[in-house]
């Protein structure tokens, strides 16, 4: 069979348009990120100061205001067999391509819960998705946040405690939450947090009971949702165009934690950056480049169909001014579980350099790519 000149003359022009409209929308994304949001971002104000008290870390779930929260709990550094733990949740639904998982609903949007939480040895569990009314039980003060008969944490700041009970894995952990905060985003609609915490407590598996202790960051996000207008599911062609995110955690020893996030939207890169803060030292912001070297042989099937590069081997270089500060060279070496919205978490190990300095040990790693 064979095709007239002009159908592909036709598909040149049709090609021509969406790449021409592609960089149009990418052109009105960067000047977003570079003159709009600046006028809301109050982060720089919040560098190198102390967690402010009140702060209501609470669920929203019947707020006007509010569409969706975040709670998270991520450990880096467990030994084998485990070599992380992490606590994904999302409350609500953010209305954002790469967060979005219309597959797991259960209620509508705004009654919507889901959670991916584990560690490399109760790969692929698990990620669940809830119904707010039927499923959880959210106080609406913050002190109590149950997830099914899966997950709940309880308390409030400083001090919280986490119960996890799912496919043979247990864990019991108090967390204690220092003032030495990280604020990722905060603006009069949009707010995400990270506490440099510490956890004492045990994980039972397969029977096996081990204790555990050392650093760990708890999270908190609160925002506007599209779904406050209507909520019904939308089409992925109206969601915000965020398609690539990740975001990592390093204890670079007993004292001290590093964060990376590298967050694109509409494939222009809105942060790139790391994030640092110790126990006796205040949040840092550094600038950050990101670059997969590897990936992984095989794409990741999501529930819903959709296929994802993840990443094998990746580095990190962070900047203080011009000068490299720390270098990172990581490897995958857990299985990427599903569940941090459309994406996914897992543990990796690394070598690197701080200041000269030889350092070695492991990750988390939050990887989304929608581009």
């Amino acid at each position: 069979m064979t095709f007239p000149l002009l159908n592909i003359e036709a598909i040149m022009q049709i090609k021509e348009k969406f790449f021409t409209k592609k960089k149009l929308t990418q052109s009105a994304t960067q000047f977003a990120i570079n003159h709009l949001y600046p006028l809301l971002d109050k982060t720089p104000e919040q560098e190198g100061k102390p967690f402010i008290q009140p702060y209501p870390m609470v669920p929203y779930i019947n707020s006007k205001q509010i569409g969706w929260t975040h709670y998270g709990v991520m450990i880096p550094d467990l030994a084998p067999p485990h070599r992380f733990f992490s606590i994904m949740s999302i409350i609500g639904m953010p209305g954002a391509l790469a967060f979005d998982t219309d597959h797991a609903l259960v209620g509508s949007p705004r009654r919507n819960a889901t959670v991916v939480t584990g560690t490399a040895a109760t790969h692929p569990n698990l990620f669940r998705g809830y119904s707010i009314d039927r499923d959880c039980d959210m106080r609406a003060d913050g002190s109590l946040i149950r997830f099914g008969q899966d997950l709940t944490i309880t308390g409030s700041y400083p001090d919280y405690h986490v119960s996890a009970n799912y496919a043979g894995f247990e864990l019991e952990i108090d967390i204690h939450n220092t003032d030495k905060v990280t604020w990722f985003v905060k603006t009069p609609i949009y707010d995400h947090l990270s506490l440099l915490s510490t956890y004492t407590g045990f994980l039972t598996w397969q029977g096996e009971r081990q204790a555990i202790s050392g650093l760990c960051t708890f999270e908190y996000a609160a925002s506007v949702s599209p779904y406050l207008l209507q909520d019904k599911p939308l089409n992925d062609a109206l969601k915000i165009p965020l398609d690539f995110f990740t975001y990592q955690i390093i204890n670079l020893d007993q004292d001290t934690q590093i964060l990376f996030n590298q967050t694109q939207i509409n494939g222009v890169t809105a942060l790139s950056q790391a994030f640092l803060r110790s126990m006796d030292s205040y949040n840092q912001t550094y600038k950050a480049e990101f670059e997969v070297q590897t990936y992984q042989p095989e794409l990741a099937v999501a529930p819903d169909g959709v296929q994802m590069k993840l990443p094998k081997t990746f580095t990190w270089q962070v900047y203080d001014q011009d000068r490299i500060i720390l270098t990172i060279h990581a490897e995958v070496d857990t299985a990427f579980t599903y569940g941090l919205g459309s994406g996914y978490v897992g543990g990796y190990a690394y070598t690197g350099q701080r200041n000269g300095e030889a350092i070695s040990g492991r990750g988390y790693i939050e990887y989304i790519d929608r581009r």
